[in-house]
């Protein structure tokens, strides 16, 4: 397997409008391939035809066409046969709202997503092709692999996607359907599968110092841009074979809008993959890496220690994340933790940074009990134990 650490991804949300940075980030989304035909479309074609394209193809009718080391190809307003099953992901969040895009996994409202397309949010609207709009919420989610389940509030009987079970193959093409730009639109991008089984160092596209390794991702030349992550990337029988997750872009990472820095590579997480996830989250079963439910909180809001001290480590080198203040009546709202403090450690694990922290607990769920170390503004070290409550965001 190659591993490639790819500088400037961030996350395939409408950087602009997205509020706290997921623990995993990504630049401009990734690029969905056109697909030949849906079955009973009437004809309609799946993947744009040559003379619109553009892109050297030879038609849809499963010619070869461009190779894979060809340039991508191009983003048109997507069919109702390209729309069919693919849903908009509005959310609302502490500091502001962020776009993206999902997948109905059955009829009865179940949608896939990645976590950073709702993490962090209070509120989840979706859209499904047609207008009808629903509230949502989050069934559990697994923020190692950039995966989510959510579901829709009354829907039912609603259009679903096609999976692939056929693997995927470099140089195939494809066609990536997303909200590009937060626009309220659903739009088609095509291109090729260019490499399969690739490494990324995804890191948020705020100024926080998480990061994430995501492994055996499909690489794309599909022009995505932000407002796709979440959604599905097609092979050219019009099924499923990946989600749009993560870009590298040669342009700047904040220009989102449909058609507009668009993305030198874009990353998609194999749907086998993450409908394996999807499935055990489901099923109610928790993982080493999983959650399911609703997430625990302590009841702060936190840093990077090092970006709140310009770039300096806090207290003499140590690492940890700063406390930029306590909620009241929450769980450290008691042990004397106030604003300027640095947490270092929880049940034990030292935390270096917010991932760390994000990662710690995630293990945890309301109720349960954590023995939380920080520095005090003094340089003291102090300890306490609390009971974690609801967390008021996904």
């Amino acid at each position: 397997m190659r591993t490639t650490t790819i500088v400037g991804i961030t996350a395939l949300t409408t950087a602009a409008l997205a509020a706290p940075a997921a623990v995993v980030a990504r630049d401009n989304p990734g690029d969905l391939l056109p697909v030949t035909r849906i079955a009973g479309s009437s004809g309609t074609s799946f993947l744009p035809d040559s003379s619109s394209a553009g892109n050297g193809w030879n038609g849809d009718d499963g010619a070869s066409g461009t190779s894979a080391s060809s340039t991508s190809g191009t983003s048109t307003t997507a069919t109702e046969a390209q729309q069919r099953g693919v849903v908009m992901i509005d959310t609302v969040t502490t500091n502001g709202e962020g776009a993206g895009s999902g997948m109905v996994l059955r009829s009865d409202g179940t949608v896939l997503t990645n976590y950073h397309v709702v993490e962090g949010s209070t509120q989840i609207r979706v859209t499904v092709p047609g207008g009808q709009k629903y509230t949502a919420e989050v069934v559990g989610h697994d923020a190692s692999h950039d995966i989510a389940v959510l579901k829709l509030k009354g829907a039912s009987n609603l259009a679903t996607v096609r999976l692939d079970t056929d693997g995927v193959k470099v140089s195939e093409k494809v066609l990536a359907v997303g909200q590009g730009g937060g626009e309220g639109v659903l739009y088609a991008a095509s291109g090729l599968v260019t490499a399969t089984d690739r490494s990324i160092t995804a890191s948020d596209s705020t100024a926080l110092d998480s990061s994430e390794e995501l492994t055996d991702l499909i690489q794309t030349s599909a022009p995505i841009v932000g407002g796709y992550s979440g959604g599905p990337l097609f092979d050219a029988d019009g099924e499923v074979i990946g989600i749009d997750t993560a870009a590298a872009s040669s342009n700047s990472l904040t220009a989102y809008g449909n058609g507009s820095s668009r993305s030198a590579e874009g990353y998609a997480i194999p749907i086998t993959q993450a409908k394996s996830l999807a499935d055990t989250i489901l099923a109610g079963t928790k993982t080493a890496t999983n959650h399911i439910g609703t997430r625990a909180a302590l009841g702060i809001a936190v840093v990077p220690s090092s970006s709140s001290r310009g770039g300096m480590a806090p207290y003499g080198g140590s690492s940890g994340v700063t406390v930029q203040n306590v909620q009241s009546g929450s769980a450290m709202a008691s042990t004397g933790l106030a604003a300027g403090d640095v947490i270092t450690a929880l049940d034990g694990t030292t935390i270096s940074d917010t991932g760390d922290l994000a990662d710690v607990m995630d293990g945890h769920y309301p109720g349960d009990s954590m023995k939380v170390t920080w520095t005090d503004t003094s340089g003291a070290t102090r300890t306490a134990t609390v009971t974690l409550q609801k967390a008021t965001t996904n």
